[in-house]
């Protein structure tokens, strides 16, 4: 991620940067309510981040159960 694509939730950021720390490729791509994706390449799925999530916690646990179901994958 560049400099200006953090997410604006503290929660959601942190998952993010985890994501990307376990070797998963997040990208900025704002369009409409989504912030991004959060994609495993070797197995090409991917998950829809929120730009403005109704529950931040909600969103984070979201994107740790996809770090945790493609841990093997990466």
């Amino acid at each position: 991620m560049g400099i200006g694509d953090r997410h604006q939730k503290k929660d959601v950021e942190a998952a993010l940067k985890r994501a990307e720390a376990a070797g998963l490729k997040v990208t900025h791509n704002k369009n409409r309510h989504n912030w991004g994706l959060v994609l495993c390449c070797p197995c090409n799925d991917h998950v829809r981040i929120s730009c403005t999530p109704r529950n931040t916690g909600d969103e984070a646990r979201k994107i740790y159960g996809f770090i945790k179901d493609h841990q093997n994958c990466v």
